[in-house]
């Protein structure tokens, strides 16, 4: 056995499920025909699950500070459920309903005097991409991708806390395309904010990005571009000063493709050249987080052979990617999907569905002075397991995750034991 193999297994042993485990054992929030469900948590530890479960809203408050209530308290029918949370507690939570043929996007407003529930707005179209981010005092923006009569359009409102009102209609970014697109938005603490598209056939090919200044509540006249080629699956997020990082897939025609990554200069209001930061036969959807201080992350997986995949991260800092990337292993199976998420001091962690030769498993990585190895969070399970998400605050970790398939679905809900525990 290799100086390397022993150091891992050491880690394993002291990181791993058993006494001195930094997890707690999983708990069942819910059972049954289950759809997308998300989480989010404050910057104390108390946080929110919110989940579809045929063709009803479920939430249930969860946290590694708090007391695990497995109370499940219905919102409503609908589906594609999202939450965010800002640190002091206040944030949105947002789904999409249908009523007489009606589609709607409805929003509840969280950590104020009056949770109510609020349709956000109404469609004969269809919507996809919903998301939102709030900012310190819980202002919020929602950002959408509207399908109406062959059309997309990308689309935003936002949410006041000083008159606790929404705009009284969304503002259209950009010109209509007929090729659908993929919006991100990327928001910091004081609600400054851009959305990146891949748009085509228009003035402006690839990837570009629309500005919002809070102050004067108001989006660009016009796109800005980001790069002049096709940018598949980008993510993009943004740090305190209002700098921002913006990653994506190229894949030109008969080369291999490459992850791309560009920065946002937000004193200079310009974007660098992009930068590659690997090359591959394929790549999974990449993540990125980034941190109010502008440390980042970004993890991806790439094929290297047939049937063969590896999970990889890399950290940017002082507005510099490092030099190399590290290989997170999870062991030989391979990679289901995974999620990434990072704290405001910079603490990160992989979360990962993955193959071993006794089922599937979920695994975390944990990220303070160095990776941790993998920690799996329950037994591998002859069922599949997918959907894992995660969410860091610096007094602990929470993460659900799906198991099983049809309408015998498991949620399930792991996390830290507390204050201390999320690695520094």
């Amino acid at each position: 056995m290799t100086l390397e193999s022993l150091k891992r297994l050491a880690q394993r042993i002291r990181l791993g499920k058993g006494p001195e485990s930094p997890w707690a054992t999983p708990l069942l929030l819910d059972r049954g025909a289950l759809g997308e469900a998300c989480l989010a948590l404050d910057g104390q530890g108390y946080g929110s699950a919110l989940w579809e479960n045929d063709g009803s809203i479920w939430t249930m408050p969860i946290g590694p500070r708090s007391d695990p209530a497995l109370v499940r308290l219905p919102l409503g029918e609908g589906s594609s459920p999202r939450i965010v949370l800002n640190a002091e507690g206040r944030g949105i939570a947002l789904w999409q309903g249908v009523v007489a043929g009606e589609r709607q996007i409805l929003g509840q407003i969280l950590g104020g005097e009056r949770d109510t529930t609020h349709v956000v707005f109404r469609t004969a179209g269809r919507i996809h991409h919903l998301q939102a981010a709030v900012d310190r005092r819980g202002n919020a923006l929602v950002v959408w991708l509207l399908e109406l009569d062959g059309r997309h359009e990308v689309m935003a409102q936002a949410f006041d806390t000083r008159g606790l009102a929404w705009e009284q209609a969304p503002t259209t970014l950009g010109m209509p395309s007929s090729p659908a697109m993929e919006p991100h938005i990327a928001v910091n603490y004081k609600l400054h904010a851009m959305v990146l598209w891949e748009a085509e056939g228009g003035p402006a090919e690839g990837l570009v990005a629309s500005h919002y200044w809070p102050s004067e509540h108001i989006w660009s006249d016009r796109p800005v571009p980001v790069v002049a080629h096709a940018a598949r699956h980008h993510q993009v997020k943004m740090d305190d000063l209002g700098n921002a990082l913006a990653i994506w897939i190229h894949e030109p025609h008969g080369q291999p493709s490459t992850l791309e990554a560009s920065y946002y200069d937000g004193l200079r209001s310009e974007w660098q050249e992009p930068e590659t930061l690997s090359r591959a036969v394929t790549f999974s959807t990449p993540r990125l987080v980034m941190s109010g201080g502008g440390v980042a992350l970004a993890a991806w997986c790439q094929a290297e052979g047939p049937g063969t995949s590896r999970l990889f991260a890399k950290a940017f800092e002082k507005g510099r990617w490092q030099a190399g990337e590290e290989a997170l292993d999870p062991g030989s199976g391979p990679i289901q999907d995974f999620s990434l998420d990072i704290a405001p001091g910079g603490t990160a962690g992989v979360l990962a569905a993955h193959g071993t030769a006794e089922g599937d498993q979920v695994s975390a990585f944990l990220r303070g002075r160095g990776w941790s190895a993998g920690i799996p969070l329950a037994p591998a399970s002859a069922l599949p397991c997918a959907s894992p998400q995660l969410r860091i605050c610096p007094l602990g970790t929470s993460a659900i995750w799906v198991r099983g398939e049809g309408r015998d679905k498991a949620l399930l809900l792991a996390e830290t034991r507390g204050k201390g525990s999320t690695p520094s």
